[in-house]
């Protein structure tokens, strides 16, 4: 009788359990990776929600008092890699390109700040600031998790304020979402010293690392600016006097949604202070109204410490299209110095110099444009320059928003429209929190937002319900000798005279056609683009062509080029010239397409853009622990109210 197993069946018992237990953890694994999947990408769907239920919350309370923006980034995936650094996302080719756009407008009804405020924490009162009006900011984030008021403790309470990047073959740079230095000499620069990775400046402050991590961890914002006062920093608002206190606790909102370039160490603050250090290109106060060239995004704001603004839309009307006096009135006839001020915006003509304002006179005897004019201050609160100083609405919002002028120029400050959002803090500092509550999404390699005009925008009807007839005043004629045609609203993709096109729907595209940065393969196109706004006469009628005026509408909306350049798309950061950049702004004329002069004639405006119908918004999501190596790519199309009609 046997008592125990052979070496040959144990042997066997062990393979077999080995096969049992591979088979297992086979199944076990895909089982894993199933599980994995799934929670990515319900991790994905849920961002996706939360990012789509936000901006339809926030189009819905629009506010068409003020301006809407778009500004289209496209980057390409090895936009470092010449300088030896990493693709932006490596799970895709270098060939790749990413897209880092914005979308800039103000939306009505209360909103509160994100900041938990104690007793004390502001000046004047204990917390919890609303507004009415608000400045919505949706774009990706710039993280520098580092810079935290930890790290300055021993200079004082002050907040950093980013200024720009150091290091580097450009110099000076803005700090981006793809910003990437090689070596050592790259540092970031901010409040009133520059820190180095290999020096500790004067005021104990740390070098501080600008690298940003690679794209499947950037951080996509809702950066918000509440238009209010909250009775903060002593510097910019009269009261309370209590500067002890507001050198303590520091500012609690920003004196404009606007910056100032020309606010730096020429400070009018008197010398035996240090508040000119701490808000180094802010505005000078709430009021104040700077040349168009130094205007750039609120660097108080877009540094992450605050969310309120000591500002509302007049006042944001006012800095966009200010009322400039002349010097030397103009005398108009028999009247002499009839013409004292003038108002945003005028013409900007092809070479980029102000042209004289539509339904000026003109011809023989003409006052001149005042081209050079020397501009007075209006009550010592504006910035001295002349008429071509101030350019126009497109460039001012343009500047204001983005940091990005008209001709393609970035001045190298930091952030510009990239907020800062962090995706956590390291410290206990209640203040801190201002720093994560802008981040929406935590993990979004690419944003997209595209736009679109629904047929019949821009017609203009009499009171008959006539199309109106006006005079172009912009250059077109077309070989009509009255230099006159009836103004036609958006037809895409028109294909058959009136009113055969008004009756029979099968003459026109069906295909929506979706504006914004050129993308053939994407179907988006210019909404100037002769493929999208065709000449098609007016029932046969000579010098009455469809689509003429939105086109002029559309350059207006997009901007155009010079000296051969491609409409509306510009490379304007320096040294990276593989970075296109598309910019659609859309002003405070939304209605108003004409303007009919003393002499009864039908002049059309330069400033109307209607706004768009729909916004378009795509977007790469990953999850946190990137389980996706691509992520997911999601889409959704929002409405754009129209104006209400009272």
């Amino acid at each position: 009788m046997r008592r125990a197993f052979t070496v040959i069946e144990l042997l066997v018992a062990v393979v077999v359990l080995l096969a049992v237990i591979i088979a297992t953890s086979k199944v076990f694994n895909t089982a894993s990776k199933v599980a994995s999947t799934g929670e990515a990408n319900a991790d994905v769907l849920q961002q996706s929600s939360v990012l789509e239920e936000q901006m339809r919350q926030d189009l819905e309370r629009i506010c068409r008092d003020g301006f809407l923006a778009i500004q289209c980034v496209e980057v390409p995936n090895d936009i470092n890699v010449a300088a030896g650094g990493p693709l932006l996302n490596p799970q895709l080719p270098a060939t790749e390109l990413l897209r880092c756009d914005q979308v800039v407008f103000f939306t009505a009804g209360t909103e509160i700040s994100a900041r938990w405020a104690g007793p004390g924490d502001l000046v004047t009162s204990g917390g919890g600031q609303q507004a009415r009006a608000t400045m919505v900011r949706y774009a990706h984030g710039v993280q520098v998790p580092r810079l935290t008021t930890d790290v300055l403790a021993s200079a004082n309470l002050f907040p950093p304020v980013i200024s720009r990047v150091t290091g580097g073959a450009g110099g000076l740079s803005a700090l981006v979402p793809w910003t990437w230095i090689p070596g050592v000499n790259r540092a970031l620069e901010f409040r009133s010293g520059t820190s180095s990775p290999t020096t500790t400046p004067a005021g104990g402050l740390p070098p501080i690392d600008p690298n940003q991590p690679e794209a499947r961890q950037w951080v996509l914002a809702r950066k918000t600016a509440l238009l209010a006062d909250d009775g903060g920093y002593a510097v910019f608002y009269p009261e309370p006097r209590d500067y002890v206190v507001a050198e303590t606790l520091g500012p609690s909102s920003a004196p404009s949604v606007f910056g100032d370039l020309s606010n730096g160490q020429a400070s009018p603050f008197p010398v035996g202070n240090n508040y000119r250090r701490w808000f180094w290109r802010e505005a000078r106060d709430r009021n104040w109204i700077e040349t168009s060239v130094n205007m750039v995004p609120s660097q108080l704001l877009q540094s992450g410490w605050v969310d309120i603004a000591a500002s509302d839309l007049d006042k944001v009307r006012r800095q966009i299209a200010p009322t400039l006096r002349l010097q030397d009135p103009l005398d108009i006839g028999n009247l002499v110095g009839y013409v004292q001020s003038v108002s945003l915006p005028w013409s900007i003509g092809f070479g980029g110099s102000p042209g004289a304002p539509l339904g000026w006179p003109s011809g023989a005897g003409a006052p001149a444009w005042p081209a050079g004019g020397q501009i007075v201050g209006i009550g010592n609160n504006q910035q001295l320059g002349t008429v071509a100083d101030f350019t126009s609405q497109r460039d001012r919002i343009m500047r204001g928003c983005f940091g990005t002028p008209a001709n393609g120029t970035v001045p190298a400050v930091g952030l510009l429209g990239w907020p800062r959002a962090e995706k956590a803090v390291t410290n206990t500092d209640r203040k801190t929190e201002m720093l994560v509550s802008p981040s929406l999404l935590t993990n979004c390699s690419s944003f997209r937002v595209d736009w679109t005009w629904e047929p019949g925008t821009g017609r203009q009807t009499d009171a008959a319900g006539a199309i109106l007839r006006a005079v172009t005043g912009l250059g077109f004629n077309a070989g009509n000798a009255n230099n006159v045609w009836s103004m036609r609203g958006y037809e895409p993709f028109a294909a058959a005279p009136w009113p055969e096109i008004e009756v029979n729907p099968s003459t026109r595209v069906s295909d929506q056609p979706w504006f914004g940065l050129p993308d053939p393969s994407a179907g988006v196109l210019l909404a100037q683009d002769g493929a999208v706004m065709p000449f098609v006469p007016h029932q046969n009628v000579f010098g009455e062509v469809a689509n003429r005026h939105m086109a002029l509408v559309a350059q207006t909306v997009e901007g155009i080029g010079t000296g051969g350049a491609s409409p509306a798309v510009t490379t304007p950061f320096p040294g990276q010239d593989r970075i296109r950049v598309y910019t659609a702004v859309f002003g405070f004329n939304q209605d108003e397409a004409y303007v009919v002069t003393p002499d009864g004639t039908v002049v059309l405006r330069d400033d109307f853009t209607p706004w768009p119908t729909q916004i378009r918004v795509t977007a790469v999501i990953h999850d946190p622990r990137l389980v996706l190596d691509r992520g997911r790519e999601v889409q959704f199309v929002l409405d754009v109210p129209k104006r209400r009609k009272d």
